[in-house]
């Protein structure tokens, strides 16, 4: 068995993105660092993990068949969908995971109250942000072994240098002022309970190395709810609007247009509507998202 319990991150991060309205209601700080001497005998071989995001990125440094519990929400990639899971992010099942026998379980920092209920090792990681995602990679490697840490270690380099890519193409251009609707009630005729990624988050760092910035970031709240005269306070030129429930896009886009001409992004109809999974999971996939949201800005200025 390896005594992990005391093996933790070092950055503190301010958003959780999991379920990108649920994961923004916990408000934790990662705990420091401590010394990879806490790591002792054989890697472990069964793992349990609790993020959608933490199991990408186990798959991408090749421990995904080592999984044998994840989250609820986990659809990708196809080979989770036969794996046991074990609850979400905050209606974790201690049943579930004490009857699948892990060696480890890899928890991200919005649930470290947990480990005290567990007899498990535990490994915490913090998924919230870009950079605490770019971190665990190094974290879970150095878990089991060194060749794995090797492993990782390229996997993260090659991951942060495809989001590197990117900046060529947004050097120098001017900022656009962008709101990220993370939440909403949807298909209503009207903007209604609306929830936007805050300073911090994984989404702001993806639309702030995509050329954009985050009007909501000036709210100072991690996760805010903004009224309809709080958007048009705001002055967005552009919206995305993030739909991975299966709404309807089209319906999606008329609920906006009940701002009518007050708000810039819906007067010249500028709303990228996101409907990927991987827009909510920060991970080897982040990519795929920061290029999209590149190419839509790049379209602006074609337009």
């Amino acid at each position: 068995m390896i005594a992990l319990n005391n093996l933790k991150l070092s950055n503190c991060a301010d958003l959780a993105v999991f379920c990108l309205f649920l994961a923004t209601l916990s408000l934790g700080c990662a705990p420091s660092a401590s010394s990879l001497d806490s790591i002792t005998e054989t890697p472990p071989q069964r793992i349990i993990s609790t993020l959608p995001s933490i199991t990408e990125v186990l798959f991408d440094i090749g421990l995904g068949d080592r999984i044998i519990g994840d989250s609820d929400f986990t659809k990708y990639p196809p080979e989770t969908l036969a794996i046991e899971k074990i609850g979400g992010l905050y209606d974790i099942n201690r049943e579930k995971i004490v009857s699948l026998k892990p060696d480890i379980i890899i928890l991200s920092v919005e649930n470290e109250p947990l480990r005290q209920s567990l007899s498990v090792p535990i490994l915490l990681v913090d998924h919230r942000t870009l950079d605490g995602v770019l971190e665990s990679y190094g974290i879970i490697g150095a878990a089991f072994g060194a060749d794995m840490l090797n492993t990782a270690l390229k996997k993260r380099q090659e991951l942060s240098d495809k989001l590197n890519e990117f900046d060529a193409r947004t050097k120098g251009k001017k900022p656009i002022r962008t709101l990220i609707c993370i939440d909403r009630s949807y298909g209503t005729g009207q903007v209604q309970n609306l929830f936007v990624a805050g300073a911090d988050s994984f989404l702001s760092d993806i639309v702030t190395r995509a050329g954009g910035e985050n009007v909501a970031a000036s709210i100072g709240l991690l996760a805010p709810t903004l009224s309809t005269e709080g958007v048009v306070h705001l002055v967005p030129e552009v919206i995305i609007d993030i739909q991975i429930s299966g709404m309807d896009e089209a319906q999606g886009l008329s609920d906006w247009q009940s701002l009518g001409n007050t708000v810039p992004a819906v007067k010249h109809r500028r709303i990228l509507t996101l409907t990927d999974d991987f827009a909510s999971i920060p991970g080897p996939r982040t990519p795929l998202l920061l290029e999209k949201i590149v190419r839509y800005f790049e379209t602006l200025d074609e337009r």
